[in-house]
């Protein structure tokens, strides 16, 4: 088999100018470790979402992501995620390991109920609406759009109907999704 000179190799993306598909990303910070140069932090949201107050900080070096204030109670504004981006940035040895691989989908639906299991509050006796921006924290792993996290919602739906319910959203033109508290437990005597 002859070899083309003029064969082309497969652009690799740079993480300096990479967006994960599903979000827009509004700043990026650089962490500095000793003489080179450190992995990427982004701030973003969701497609869509600019003009919201929900935004997230993600390393493209380690586990860091964030999208919950320091106490876990309050969406992050553009200012906030960028102020923990930055602050990471500065503290982070991690150097860049490169765009993280896309999960398949069926790692990726499994991402999506993961976050909707953490979001199942034990005690409680309520559903939880859930709502696109509860998966800002998960959107670099993802790599997926909104509508894809819809339709995993759906098919949770159909599946586990005991754990996740839909029904008509209040404004009569989409689906409010619940995440349904655990069930009691009976008593034992």
């Amino acid at each position: 088999m002859a070899l083309s000179l003029f064969t082309r190799r497969p652009v690799v993306q740079d993480t300096a100018t990479w967006t994960p598909d599903g979000t827009t990303v509004v700043q990026r910070y650089r962490g500095v470790v000793g003489e080179r140069e450190g992995a990427i932090v982004l701030v973003y949201t969701a497609d869509g979402d600019r003009g919201s107050s929900s935004f997230a900080a993600a390393c493209l070096g380690c586990t860091f992501r964030a999208a919950l204030n320091r106490n876990g109670s309050v969406r992050l504004s553009e200012t906030e995620a960028a102020d923990l981006a930055n602050t990471h940035a500065a503290n982070c040895r991690a150097l860049d390991r490169g765009i993280p691989a896309a999960p398949g989908d069926d790692q990726a639906a499994k991402i999506v109920r993961d976050r909707l299991w953490g979001m199942r509050e034990h005690g409680t006796t309520s559903p939880r609406y859930v709502f696109l921006r509860d998966f800002h924290a998960d959107r670099v792993d993802l790599q997926r759009p909104a509508d894809f996290i819809k339709e995993t919602m759906l098919q949770l739906t159909q599946a586990e109907p005991d754990f996740l319910t839909a029904q008509p959203d209040s404004s009569g033109t989409g689906t409010q999704f619940l995440v349904q508290p655990h069930p009691p437990r009976a008593r034992t005597r």
